[in-house]
């Protein structure tokens, strides 16, 4: 059969249409059952649901008991985990509004652990929606100053963002174990994108920690040095492993110290 030309253009234009999808790069499936786990046992005045164009995503929200004008921290999360993973993520965006700095935990896409690790180089378009509108929804909020903290893949994700977004509207980051994740596709060049931030950091890692973490801090701190900022503080602390467990008061100390005296 003959299709007539217009039937061609219907034809063509349901297919443009289809294959112009962007498959989802993470889990949405897997992050609901996740989302509606901490949803049953956060209070629900800390919870907000906040949209970017192709998802709604779970945000805790952590106000400090003082005034906003010390500002607040965006969380990113590790590989895997979620907004109040036990480690590292909960003790931070619990305590630290105890010393004035309010935080917003955000979940960020999540690959199925039944799935390829390699997968998760494909979440960063999705990671940096979700940061850009955690910045929006607290600037309705009426915060201007505000940081991103990040755990492990958290860390990076926050410096892909400041990479590709120009670091808008962001006062400084915290990168906390901050490593290369070699396995991942398409691979990112880490040193290559802390020479381009020229706003404050703060990299803390620990003695006891990954090894790409202790391994790579030198050649971190070199790279730093080659963005001209000046602006860059590496921190060690003895004794913490990747998860910093029993080690959270130090970490703390370390994150407010550094946020009360900016470079």
């Amino acid at each position: 059969m003959i299709l007539s030309k217009p039937y061609i253009i219907v034809i063509t234009i349901i297919l443009i249409h289809i294959f112009s999808i962007p498959a989802h790069s993470y889990d949405r499936e897997y992050e609901k059952k996740i989302s509606n786990t901490l949803v049953q046992k956060n209070e629900v005045t800390d919870l907000f649901w906040i949209n970017t164009r192709n998802s709604t995503f779970l945000s805790l929200l952590k106000v400090s008991p003082n005034d906003k004008n010390k500002g607040v921290a965006i969380i990113l999360h590790s590989i895997g985990g979620h907004a109040d993973w036990p480690d590292v993520i909960s003790p931070i965006r619990n305590r630290l509004p105890e010393h004035d700095l309010s935080t917003l935990s955000i979940q960020l896409p999540i690959i199925s652990p039944s799935k390829n690790i390699e997968e998760y180089g494909m979440v960063f378009q999705e990671s940096n929606s979700r940061i850009k509108a955690a910045i929006k929804f607290l600037q309705t909020e009426g915060y201007n100053k505000i940081f991103l903290i990040g755990h492990g893949f958290g860390a990076l994700s926050s410096l892909i963002y400041s990479e590709r977004e120009n670091a808008k509207y962001i006062n400084g980051m915290v990168f906390i174990s901050l490593q290369n994740y070699n396995y991942i596709k398409p691979p990112i060049n880490l040193l290559r994108l802390i020479k381009k931030i020229k706003i404050p950091i703060l990299d803390i890692y620990g003695s006891l920690d990954f090894k790409e973490a202790i391994d790579a801090a030198p050649d971190r701190r070199l790279a730093s040095k080659k963005s001209g900022s000046g602006k860059y503080t590496q921190i060690e602390i003895n004794n913490a492993d990747h998860y910093f467990q029993n080690m959270e008061d130090d970490l703390i100390k370390n994150i407010i110290h550094w946020v009360d005296n900016p470079l």
